[in-house]
């Protein structure tokens, strides 16, 4: 119960960008619990943890999709596609594309560490959500295909 009250404060006097962290790890964590599952073949114990990894990558689309901007709008494309990969994994029962959905979001979770790094915890100035530096396209990791 005490760490259920310590998650709850770390939560709620998060800044944007810690939270959003929060989010990818989460996504990230899920997604590990499935994968010796759905290695294994057995989607029924994979599928309680991909459907979580859905809802929080849902979260995080969201959250983008509230300001129209190109930078968003391939922030958007980036999350869509993770769930695309996450849905593939279902329909095929294939724990490869799973492994792509999540070395795509330890390369977003790298990258929103760095942001939270450079901001340390404080919140932004402007109360704007914070963008990642990077786009999709130009920084994918190269042995994962883009195509869906």
């Amino acid at each position: 119960m005490k760490q259920d009250n310590y998650l709850e404060a770390k939560i709620l006097t998060a800044p944007s960008h810690r939270l959003h962290l929060m989010l990818v790890e989460g996504a990230i964590r899920v997604g590990q619990q499935a994968e010796p599952a759905l290695a294994r073949g057995d989607l029924a114990g994979a599928s309680p943890s991909l459907t979580r990894m859905i809802d929080i990558v849902g979260e995080m689309l969201v959250g983008i999709r509230q300001t129209k901007t190109e930078l968003n709008q391939k922030i958007a494309d980036f999350y869509w596609f993770v769930i695309r990969k996450i849905t593939e994994a279902i329909t095929t029962s294939d724990a490869e594309p799973l492994r792509d959905a999540i070395k795509l979001l330890e390369y977003e979770r790298q990258t929103w560490q760095l942001v939270c790094d450079k901001l340390g915890g404080t919140a932004p100035a402007t109360g704007a959500p914070i963008a990642p530096p990077h786009t999709l396209h130009s920084h994918a990791p190269a042995s994962i295909s883009l195509q869906a």
